[in-house]
């Protein structure tokens, strides 16, 4: 294989990866009251969590997910987060990528 082809196959496989996986996605979390610091320690142990902010206000908690694919997010919200002792309620953000 060639220089140059190796490196369009490369440039291509990185395009189909990039476009696997979403934009970050911000989470919004309302938690029951005084169980926010154990939903935070829960958060702490996913792979995808990224960042996270106990915050003041309508929300309790703000989490920062990244690098999944759609299904991906779709089950860590739905089948972890959620279902987290703790967890009222949910709103999710997803943010708009650049191409």
């Amino acid at each position: 294989m060639t220089q140059e082809i190796q490196i369009q196959f490369d440039v291509e496989r990185n395009e189909k990866i990039r476009h696997d996986k979403i934009c970050p996605t911000f989470t919004f979390i309302i938690c029951k009251p005084g169980k926010e610091m154990q939903v935070i320690r829960k958060l702490q142990t996913l792979k995808s969590v990224k960042e996270i902010q106990q915050t003041h206000g309508r929300y309790d908690i703000l989490v920062k997910l990244e690098n999944m694919t759609e299904t991906e997010l779709r089950e860590t919200i739905n089948k972890e987060i959620l279902h987290m002792d703790g967890v009222l309620s949910v709103m999710n953000l997803a943010s708009a990528c650049a191409a």
